[in-house]
């Protein structure tokens, strides 16, 4: 069989640690990573400064970056409070905008479309790009904005342009604020899911509910493990075409994610 193709499109991002450290971060490099471990040939349209630390990561791992120059790489910061509590986070810096304008002449059909953007930097009108690709889309990006000291907050979304996608995937965090929404969603998206932390998988589809839960584990650290359930449901989505076995495997992976049993 020929090597599935992916295109992931959504800044790559510097995470400023309290040290002051810079991490990578963003879902297109948690699932971009993600992908190319398990075997599928991965391209990531993307905009990162001249700044951007990490491109022989990328090169090393013989994924494809289409960039689109900008004057610096998105920078976030998470505070935590000392009680556990909500984060604070902040927006220091934020890449170019992607939009249709960006796909190469050049660029072949990707079998899978994953869309996911961090700073409301995927232009809806992107969607509607692929017809003949798999597409999934992860929504937190879309419902961020920021005000002049970067601090981040909600912002309204358009639902209706989601349509052109096969799926959606958030948190049950992500759509604090939102939850009234996912009636209007699950009419313009035709399979909607929502992970629940240790509450597992919730799926909308066909006018149906259906919950799918999840073994407990200790987490040792949930880094990038939405991103990764994503990427995975995505995967094995295509590869099979059964529903249950990609939320399944989603949350399988996911878990090695949160254990600490993965390095991606």
């Amino acid at each position: 069989m020929a090597t599935p193709t992916l295109l992931v499109i959504g800044h790559l991002c510097h995470d400023r640690m309290p040290s002051g450290e810079i991490k990578l971060g963003g879902t297109a490099a948690y699932a971009g990573l993600l992908a190319k471990k398990m075997g599928v040939s991965v391209t990531i349209l993307t905009s990162v400064g001249p700044d951007f630390s990490f491109y022989e990561l990328f090169k090393k791992e013989g994924i494809s970056l289409i960039n689109i120059p900008a004057g610096e790489t998105t920078v976030f910061e998470n505070i935590y409070p000392e009680d556990g509590g909500e984060r604070t986070q902040f927006l220091h810096a934020r890449a170019a905008t992607i939009s249709s304008q960006h796909i190469p002449d050049n660029l072949a059909v990707p079998d899978m479309v994953l869309f996911c953007p961090i700073a409301d930097e995927v232009d809806l009108n992107l969607l509607a790009c692929f017809p003949d690709s798999l597409k999934a889309a992860t929504i937190q990006g879309w419902l961020r904005a920021w005000n002049a000291e970067g601090l981040v907050g909600p912002k309204p979304m358009n639902w209706a342009g989601l349509t052109p996608l096969d799926f959606l995937v958030f948190s049950d965090t992500d759509m604090l604020g939102f939850e009234n929404y996912i009636p209007v969603i699950t009419g313009f998206v035709p399979v909607v899911i929502m992970t629940r932390g240790r509450n597992g998988v919730r799926v909308f589809q066909d006018d149906q509910t259906k919950n799918f839960p999840t073994e407990p584990i200790d987490v040792k650290d949930a880094t990038g493990a939405g991103d990764s359930f994503a990427m995975a449901f995505l995967l094995e989505y295509f590869r099979s075409g059964d529903m249950s076995t990609a939320v399944n495997f989603g949350q399988q992976v996911a878990r090695e994610v949160i254990g600490g049993f993965s390095d991606t």
